[in-house]
C-alpha cells in the first residue's frame, strides 16, 4: 500500500473517531457541571462567556439557548431519587414545594433532548399549574398512564427519558446554596 494512501486512511480514521467522540460527549445530558441536589444536577456557567468549550458545545447541540444563572438555572435529572435511570414504562411521583424562583417549570424530554410526542399534548409542569391549596406541597405523576386525578407528565412506554427543571430569576436563598435548595423529589412508584 502506498504511503500517501495509508496516511489518508489514518487521517480519515482519526477524524471519524474524533467526530464520534465529540458527538457522544456533547449528546450527554446537561447538568454534568458538578452541582448535585437529589436527582438533579446543574452547572452555573450555562449561557456565560466563562463556560468551557465542552459546556458551550452541549448547550449549542441541545439547543436550549441558555441564559446565565443569574436569570435561569437549568437542572437535569436522568435518574430517580434512588439513582435508577428514568424509564418511560415506570410511574414516578414527583413531589415538591414552592421553589425560590420567580417562575419555574419541569419539562420531559427523550434521551436526545427532544420532546416526546404524546396524545395529551402535555410536556411540562410549572409553578403556574399549582393551585392555591398546593402551595405547601404538590405532586405530579410522571408515567405512561394518566392518573385518575391530579397532575400528569406523560412518558412513553419502553423509552428512557430525562427531566429539565428551569428556575427563572432564582432568589438570593437559592443562589447562596444551590446544592441544598429545596428541589422536587422523584420516587419510582411502579414499573
Amino acid at each position: 500500500m502506498k504511503g500517501w494512501l495509508r496516511y489518508a486512511i489514518g487521517l480519515d480514521a482519526g477524524h471519524s473517531a474524533g467526530a464520534a467522540g465529540a458527538w457522544y460527549v456533547t449528546g450527554r445530558a446537561l447538568g454534568q457541571g458538578g452541582i448535585a441536589n437529589g436527582p438533579w444536577a446543574t452547572a452555573l456557567n450555562y449561557g456565560t462567556a466563562g463556560a468551557d468549550a465542552r459546556t458551550r458545545a452541549i448547550v449549542a447541540r441541545r439547543g436550549i439557548l441558555a441564559l446565565p444563572s443569574t436569570e435561569t438555572v437549568y437542572w437535569n435529572a436522568t435518574t430517580d431519587s434512588d439513582g435508577q435511570p428514568l424509564d418511560g414504562s415506570c410511574t414516578y411521583a414527583m413531589t415538591g414545594k414552592e421553589m425560590d424562583a420567580r417562575w419555574w417549570s419541569v419539562t420531559l424530554y427523550d434521551k436526545a433532548g427532544f420532546l416526546i410526542a404524546n396524545p395529551a399534548g402535555i410536556w411540562s409542569f410549572s409553578g403556574a399549574s399549582i393551585g392555591e391549596e398546593e402551595r405547601g406541597g404538590w405532586r405530579v405523576v410522571v408515567g405512561p398512564a394518566r392518573p385518575a386525578t391530579g397532575h400528569w407528565l406523560p412518558s412513553k412506554q419502553g423509552q428512557g427519558f430525562e427531566l429539565t427543571l428551569r428556575m427563572y430569576n432564582p432568589g438570593p436563598g437559592f443562589r447562596a446554596s444551590p446544592a441544598t435548595a429545596v428541589l422536587p423529589g422523584l420516587k419510582k412508584e411502579s414499573c
